[in-house]
C-alpha cells in the first residue's frame, strides 16, 4: 500500500488577491474626472474692445452684447454681475434679434426676457442686452458682464463680451 501524499499550504497557487481591489482607484478615477467635467465648461468669450455709446441724460440706451468667437451654446443664466459706477444697469436677454445700441429696443426683438434664470442661445438668435441710465451727464465705463451659467450638466462662472463706455450728455 501507498500512503497518500501530504499537501501543505506551500505550493497552493491561489489567485492575486491585488486585483480584486483594482476597480478602487479606477472607480476614483472615473468619479473625479466626471467632477471637474461637471464644473468647468468652456469659458464665454469676451473681448479687449471697448464699444461707445452716447445718449442724453436721463435716457436708457440698450447696449447689444456680440457673440464673439462662441461657437453656437445654449446657456442658462443664473446670475450677472455688471459695474458700471454712476449709472442704474438692467440686464435682459433678447430673442430672435439683435441690437447694437439704441434707446428704443421694441423693434427690434420678437421676445424681452429678464436676464436672470434666462436662457441665452448665444450665436443662436438670442443677444444679452445691458441697459444703462444715469440722471447726470458725464461718462460712464461699463464693465464686463460676469456671468454664473450652466450649460446642459455644466455649471461655470465667465466674463462674457466687451465693455462699454457710455456718455450722457446733459
Amino acid at each position: 500500500m501507498t500512503t497518500p501524499p501530504v499537501v501543505t499550504g506551500d505550493l497552493d497557487v491561489g489567485r492575486r488577491r491585488w486585483l480584486r481591489w483594482l476597480w478602487i482607484p479606477v472607480l476614483a478615477v472615473v468619479v473625479a474626472s466626471a467632477w471637474w467635467w461637471a464644473f468647468h465648461p468652456s469659458d464665454l468669450s469676451s473681448s479687449g474692445r471697448t464699444i461707445e455709446a452716447r445718449v442724453k441724460a436721463g435716457q436708457t440706451v440698450y447696449l447689444g452684447v456680440p457673440a464673439g468667437d462662441d461657437k453656437a451654446r445654449t446657456v442658462t443664466i443664473h446670475s450677472i454681475k455688471i459695474s458700471a459706477p454712476g449709472a442704474e444697469v438692467s440686464t435682459w436677454v433678447c430673442h430672435d434679434g439683435a441690437i447694437a445700441q439704441t434707446t428704443r429696443p421694441e423693434p427690434f426683438c420678437k421676445k424681452w426676457t429678464g436676464a436672470k434664470n434666462a436662457r441665452l442661445a448665444i450665436g443662436g438668435g438670442d443677444q444679452l442686452v445691458i441697459g444703462v441710465t444715469s440722471d447726470t451727464p458725464g461718462v460712464v465705463e461699463v464693465g464686463r458682464a460676469h456671468l454664473d451659467f450652466s450649460d446642459g450638466l455644466q455649471r461655470g462662472s465667465s466674463d462674457f463680451g466687451p465693455t462699454f463706455r457710455v456718455e450722457f450728455l446733459g
